[in-house]
């Protein structure tokens, strides 16, 4: 069983990629804990766990997270009890993570392989735009996406999430998990 950290650009595509392989029994997800707002979807409990900030600035102060970090004005953060259930169930699993998050994991669990999706910056921007995020949201996301980009060399794996070809990258993930299923 191996801990897949996923890591990569706002609106790669990482969410939806890590979710189908999941419905394809190649690996359980951790469910971070947030203080962003819901987006239409998503279910409290099953996509993040959503906290106020005082309720994620207390578990941060009581060390529950393996993680903790602010990205775009949100807390976002794995706890260490999450990650042990999951470990549980026997089979790999994956958290996604901001880059500070990758980096306090890796440091925790130096095993962890790390994955970095990315997208072009009209790929990310177009699809953003078409899940419902504001104007405003995807404006602040996109303008880090240099940025986040400078970090893909710290990962075992960079892989392109192609407009249109999402099968094709599912089955590129697919292929780096089953290289881990004899650990």
């Amino acid at each position: 069983m191996s801990i897949f950290l996923i890591t990569g650009t706002s609106g790669a595509g990482k969410t939806s990629l890590t979710h189908e392989l999941k419905k394809c029994g190649y690996w359980d997800g951790c469910i971070s804990h947030t203080t962003r707002p819901m987006r239409t979807g998503e279910v409290d409990g099953e996509t993040y766990y959503f906290v106020s900030k005082e309720e994620f600035k207390r578990m941060c102060e009581n060390n529950e997270f393996a993680e903790c970090v602010i990205y775009h004005g949100d807390y976002y953060g794995v706890s260490h009890a999450e990650i042990e259930h999951t470990m549980k169930k026997g089979n790999h699993i994956f958290i996604i993570v901001a880059y500070d998050g990758y980096l306090q994991i890796k440091e925790q669990y130096p095993d962890a392989i790390g994955i970095f999706i990315w997208a072009t910056k009209e790929d990310c921007f177009n699809n953003m735009i078409e899940r419902g995020d504001s104007p405003a949201s995807v404006n602040e996301r996109i303008s880090t996406y240099e940025q986040e980009m400078l970090n893909r060399y710290m990962y075992d794996y960079v892989v392109k999430n192609v407009r249109g070809k999402f099968s094709d990258t599912a089955s590129i993930l697919k292929g780096i998990v089953n290289q881990y299923n004899n650990y």
